[in-house]
Parts: structure tokens; sequence; C-alpha cells
């Protein structure tokens, strides 16, 4: 009876291995869209906190960051999917091989971004004055009675 279940589906004999590939697999996308949010809320900082935002004269600036956040969120996603099939099919073939190179690439990349942002955070910074504060596109009760 178990040999029939097996030749049907082949998976049958590999459900513990397939079902902890589909929690690494979400485990990963969940780390890519946090990535990604938190690039969004580094990158508009500057309409979050409003005339108190400070802003730097060095080469990082917190739109950089959060876009370089964003985009490593999205390859994470991409490349979870792509692993995710590969170790699949290593589970079908009992080949399966680690990837340590993707684990320690995306250590690195999330490391420097997290030092370039505490890099900005410590950088010596100007106030802005408030018509620099505001976002664009809005205007103040000022300028409405021109």
């Amino acid at each position: 009876m178990e040999a029939e279940q097996a030749t049907l589906n082949p998976d049958s004999k590999h459900v513990n291995e397939h079902l902890a590939n589909d929690r690494t697999y979400l485990a990963w996308i969940r780390t890519g869209v946090s990535m990604m949010g938190l690039g969004v809320v580094i990158a508009k900082l500057r309409y979050i906190m409003g005339a108190s935002y400070p802003t730097s004269g060095g080469l990082l600036h917190a739109v950089h960051i959060g876009l370089l956040f964003a985009i490593v969120g999205v390859v994470t996603i991409i490349l979870s999917v792509v692993f995710f099939l590969q170790t699949q099919k290593e589970i079908r073939t009992s080949s399966y091989k680690s990837r340590k190179f993707f684990v320690l690439a995306l250590a690195l990349l999330t490391g420097s971004l997290g030092l370039s942002t505490v890099y900005y955070l410590t950088q010596p910074t100007t106030e802005l004055s408030p018509d620099q504060a505001e976002a664009p596109g809005q205007t103040t009760p000022v300028q409405q009675q021109n």
C-alpha cells in the first residue's frame, strides 16, 4: 500500500523536507517584504519628520539608502522563489546542496546598508527651513491666499 502511494506521489516520502522548504521560503518572503518596507520608511523620513528633518551634507542621503533597502528586498524575494524551486527539485532527487553564498551575500548587503544608515545618522546636519521641509505639491496657507 505504501509503495503504491510512493509511486503515485514521489513527494510523499519527503513531506517533512517539503514543509521545511515551504517555511524557509515564507521566511525569505517576509524578510524581503520587511526590507522593502524599511526602505520606504527610510526614504520618506523627510516627509514623516517635516521641519525637524535634518539634512546631510555628505554623499549619503536617506532616499538613496531607502532605495537600496527596497532593491535588496525585491532581489531577496526573486531569489527566494528561485531557491525554493531548486530546493524542491533537489529534495525530490535527494541531492540537496546548501546555499551558503546567498546567505553570506545577503548578510553582507544588509550589514552594509545598516552601517550606511548609522553613518548617515551620525553626520553633521543642518535643519531645513520650513519652506524646504514641505512635501512637493503641498502649499502653505500663505501661498493659498495669493
